[in-house]
């Protein structure tokens, strides 16, 4: 479970570092268009109220999570994997999975990439500080990954992630988000305030916790 798991983050953050190269590179081309800020903006708006209706309304309307039609194709690679008694193809059958869970999920968690790497263009850096940042972001990605293996690992899959906390988790990457968007849209120049960039994802996590206290009880399902 250990080295499967440990497999498929680090891909997981290899691919996901190479689509965030993508949106860092094309910025770099188009970058210099006041619009693309905006265009940024807005669309990082839009995946952030799509993620804070999910909480509410969970897969209801428009969703960006994995579809149910997605999701037989990635369970029968799965199921394949632990009928695998060769270490060679579980091995490489980890690598396809996690090809194919992150190409699913990059339209779902497009928005934070699109808001990081279009402020990080906004910043005079050098190549290998653009890229170090990249890098940066992504070891942050996989360190909660990371995490769930272990847990899966030391509780041997006992536990499981239930839909209230996925639900959460979508109300807190869209409360955060939402913020991002509107410094976005309006003064980009705060996110170069640490203090300021604290206070943002501090005001997420706090309404998070208010409006979960508040409606836990009242979810429709």
């Amino acid at each position: 479970m250990l080295l499967v798991g440990g497999i498929f983050v680090l891909f997981s953050g290899c691919i996901y570092f190479l689509f965030m190269a993508t949106w860092l590179n094309l910025f770099f081309v188009i970058g210099h268009l006041a619009a693309v800020t905006y265009v940024a903006g807005s669309l990082a708006l839009i995946i952030a109220l799509i993620n804070i209706k999910d909480y509410f309304f969970f897969k209801k309307g428009v969703s960006l999570s994995i579809s149910e039609a997605s999701k037989p194709k990635l369970f029968e690679r799965m199921r394949s994997l632990i009928r695998t008694d060769s270490l060679p193809a579980v091995l490489t059958g980890t690598i396809v999975l996690a090809v194919t869970a992150n190409s699913y999920e990059l339209l779902c968690t497009a928005g934070f990439p699109m808001i990081y790497t279009r402020v990080l263009t906004l910043n005079s850096l050098s190549p290998g500080g653009y890229y170090g940042y990249l890098a940066l972001y992504n070891l942050i990605y996989v360190l909660p990954l990371a995490v769930i293996v272990t847990f899966f690992v030391v509780t041997l899959g006992s536990k499981k992630l239930t839909e209230l906390q996925g639900r959460v988790l979508k109300l807190l990457s869209g409360s955060m988000m939402f913020s991002l968007a509107l410094v976005l849209l309006f003064d980009p120049a705060i996110l170069q305030n640490p203090l300021a960039s604290a206070a943002i994802l501090l005001i997420a996590l706090t309404l998070t916790a208010g409006i979960v206290k508040l409606t836990r009880k009242h979810l429709i399902t």
